[in-house]
Formats: structure tokens, sequence, C-alpha cells
């Protein structure tokens, strides 16, 4: 009898997986501030969750906030950077580059459709992730049900700075939380560029802010909310986001 129930387990674990629906979501915007140069998404981290979530079967649809083909933040696709296995795969899988050049807009998004969001980084999110009503909007109703997740990495938790709990107060008041580091954003001579560092705006709306290693993988989750502290967190968020489910 144990041996049926807990087949029966399992054959239910893997029907809940099959249903499972992520949005990855990322940035439209392009320029880095006042800097003159460039910027968008940073391509590890929307590969990274893009292929862990699709190998487990997840229904994944992959947006921004205004749809159409995003800006890729171009250092992100050269050195090291773009040495991870996901990254690679990512450069010739064809439903990963069809699915890139035809986002979704954040504004067609259903809350009621999806299980679970994950904040995609990338200096461009830290102009449209902040100031984009629908999508604070989404987050904070995706964050409001105890049955789904809500993730972030690096830069992606810009996404977060607007949302709100069930009681009006900021996403991550109180909560355990982590971001790219004062000490990281120092370290590519962007401090001056941004409006702002996750990590202070983090700490400011109340957040208990943590971090690990510069560079190194890194995850904090608090409840349904998980963070990544940079690009490398980037596959931890989403395992760390699975295992909630």
């Amino acid at each position: 009898q144990k041996r049926r129930s807990g087949g029966a387990r399992e054959r239910l674990r893997e029907l809940r997986e099959r249903m499972v629906k992520v949005a990855i979501i990322t940035t439209s915007w392009e320029d880095l501030g006042g800097t003159g140069k460039k910027t968008g998404l940073w391509y590890e981290e929307l590969a990274a969750p893009f292929f862990y979530f699709t190998d487990k079967g997840y229904d994944v649809v992959v947006a921004s906030i205004k749809g159409g083909n995003p800006p890729i933040d171009a250092g992100s696709l050269s050195g090291d950077f773009v040495k991870p296995e996901c990254c690679q795969k990512a450069l010739k899988d064809e439903a990963f580059n069809a699915a890139l050049k035809s986002t979704i807009p954040v504004a067609d998004l259903k809350s009621s459709e999806l299980d679970a969001v994950y904040l995609v980084g990338g200096h461009g999110c830290c102009w449209d992730f902040v100031g984009t009503a629908a999508l604070n909007d989404l987050v904070s109703s995706v964050a409001s049900e105890t049955s789904k997740v809500v993730g972030a990495t690096c830069h992606g938790v810009f996404g977060l700075f607007e949302a709100t709990s069930s009681g009006g107060e900021p996403l991550v008041k109180g909560k355990k939380v982590t971001g790219f580091s004062n000490t990281e954003e120092a370290a590519v001579q962007l401090t001056d560029a941004v409006p702002y560092t996750p990590e202070d705006k983090l700490r400011e709306l109340g957040g208990v802010y943590e971090k690990g290693g510069d560079w190194g993988p890194f995850a904090v989750v608090d409840g349904r909310l998980v963070t990544g502290q940079n690009p490398a967190s980037s596959t931890l968020v989403a395992e760390k986001m699975a295992e909630l489910f």
C-alpha cells in the first residue's frame, strides 16, 4: 500500500511540475544612464533560468517591459561572461532565440495564469523595472498568493522595489534579500551611473540585506521570495524557486 501511495504522490508531483508556468521577465532599456554607453539584459541571467525551467518541463514564457526583441548588454556576450554552459547552449538553441526575439509585453501577462515570475538582471533594469505599473502590479499580485513564487537576480531586484505586500508595505520590508552588492557595483565602476545601487535600495526599503563573496553564487530564500546576488547566482535562484513548487 505504501509503495502504491508513494507512486501516486510521485505521479502527482510530476503532473504538477508539467503544469508549472513561469514568466521570465527582462528589461527593454538600452541606455546606461548618462554615460553614452549601451546596456540591456544580462545574457546568463536569462539563459540560466530558461534552460533550468524548460528542462524541468515547465511552461516558460519570456517577457520584457515593452515586448519584442530586448537589448542585450554586449559585455555579457564577451569573454568569460559568455562561457557558462547555459550561455553557449543559448547561442545555438532555436527555441531560446525564438523566445528572446519575440518577448511578450509584460502588460500582457496575467498573474492568474502564472505560478512564478523570474526577474532577469542587467543594468537596463535600473531604469524600466521601476516606474512600470504593469510590472509592479504583476509582481505584487504573484507575491500575494501563497502558492506562487517570485524570484530575482542581480539588478533584477529593481523589479521588487515598487512592489507591495497585501498590506501595502514594500514587498521586501523585513525580508531576507540579496542583490548586486555595492562592492560589485564599484568593481564594474557603475556606482555613479545607476540611480541607486541594489544593496542600498533594498536596505532603504527595510530589506534584511545579505551577501556572499563577490561574483560567487549566492541566493537567499525568505518565504516564497528568492533573490540572487549576481549573474553567477542565476541558476541557483531557479533551483531554489523550483524547490518551492
